[in-house]
């Protein structure tokens, strides 16, 4: 997991006023819609593997249409007017198959469903969501765990997950972005663990 680092002070007026605004339901600015951004993965494993990635599943206060931001230790809004361009499940799942695609060369990864080639070692993952949110302090949080499965439903590995990742800049496309990052920081994590289940 990403170490934690104090965040710049400056960030948390405009991350405040961020989510305040996207929430007061003035559409002055007009609606921003985002998407994930993927980036290349940094290191290969070449493991002969199926990797059926399941549904991912979310707290119910992520399942809108807007961005979340936590404004303190429990309150939550969600923006009005920035927005993800997908439903975000379907776009964490895609991101999420693209990245252990990019680490794992010699793997199959698909969508759990999907028909697959050969007679390698299959392995199923589930990913539970709790929070995937922009927080006060400038700071953007991916929390949740993932199972790792065999083909016959043993479960073979299990952890809880937190990435905490500091803005690199003030507003919502950098929060998208470290959000982004924080995902793909988890997807690297299971490729290694994906690995070591072999």
């Amino acid at each position: 997991m990403m170490p934690f680092t104090t965040p710049r002070l400056c960030t948390l007026p405009l991350l405040l006023g961020l989510a305040l605004t996207g929430c007061a339901g003035s559409n002055d600015t007009g609606t921003a819609a985002y998407l994930l951004p993927a980036t290349t993965a940094s290191q290969q494993h070449q493991a002969r593997l199926a990797v059926m990635v399941a549904p991912i599943t979310m707290a119910a206060f992520l399942e809108g249409d807007g961005i979340v931001m936590q404004l303190d230790d429990i309150e939550v809004h969600e923006a009005r007017n920035h927005l993800w361009a997908e439903a975000l499940p379907g776009q964490l799942r895609q991101l999420l198959i693209e990245r252990l695609g990019a680490s794992l060369p010699r793997a199959q990864v698909i969508s759990r469903g999907e028909p697959r080639a050969g007679n390698t070692p299959a392995r199923e993952v589930r990913l539970q969501l709790n929070r995937f949110q922009g927080r006060y302090d400038g700071v953007a949080l991916v929390q949740g765990h993932w199972q790792l499965l065999s083909e016959q439903g043993e479960l073979l590995d299990q952890q809880a997950f937190r990435v905490e990742t500091p803005l690199d800049e003030d507003g919502y496309p950098a929060l998208v972005r470290a959000l982004a990052g924080g995902w793909e920081q988890v997807a690297d994590d299971l490729g290694a663990r994906l690995v070591a289940s072999l």
